[in-house]
């Protein structure tokens, strides 16, 4: 096989083992794709029903202080930011609420303080995991913060009408 072998341990379960050249070669760092006014930021795979602590350092010309409305979005919201060195961007803080399975993307807008017409859209890509599917590997500047309880628990504390 090339580059990946089945190694099939005595109890049958199926594991694939990668040369150390494929796994250098993943990426394990958030993905940022640049648009005219919108940065794309792609987080890999994450779980349903956990809370994530995700870091980056976009580039920008907001200037130093930023604007941004903290209930724009229910599930991703900037904690903290702070110019880089440089001048030339942002390091972004946000807690990223995975709610549901599949492809989640959500929006947040970061605006200049001193002009009201420079902003960037910032919009995460994240693969959701339902419950059961895995555990990822999460990309460098993702730690997961809280997980949420199970709500799909057939056990219930209620006891019906009298």
């Amino acid at each position: 096989m090339n580059g990946a072998e089945n190694v099939c341990g005595a109890s049958g379960e199926h594991k694939v083992h990668f040369e150390a050249v494929e796994v250098q070669a993943h990426d394990s760092d958030i993905g940022l794709k640049y648009t005219d006014s919108r940065i794309d930021v792609h987080l890999g795979f994450l779980q349903i029903n956990r809370h994530y602590e995700v870091t980056f350092t976009v580039q920008d010309d907001l200037g130093n202080d930023l604007i941004f409305d903290p209930l724009q979005n229910l599930h991703a919201k900037i904690t903290s930011y702070e110019p880089t060195e440089d001048g030339c961007g942002h390091i972004l803080e946000l807690e990223f609420h995975a709610h549901r399975e599949k492809l989640l993307q959500e929006r947040i807008t970061i605006k200049s303080d001193t002009s009201a017409d420079k902003y960037r859209d910032i919009v995460l890509h994240a693969r959701v995991l339902g419950k059961g599917k895995g555990t990822p590997s999460l990309r460098n500047g993702i730690k997961c913060l809280q997980v949420d309880d199970d709500n799909d628990s057939d056990v219930t504390d209620w006891q019906g009408f009298d």
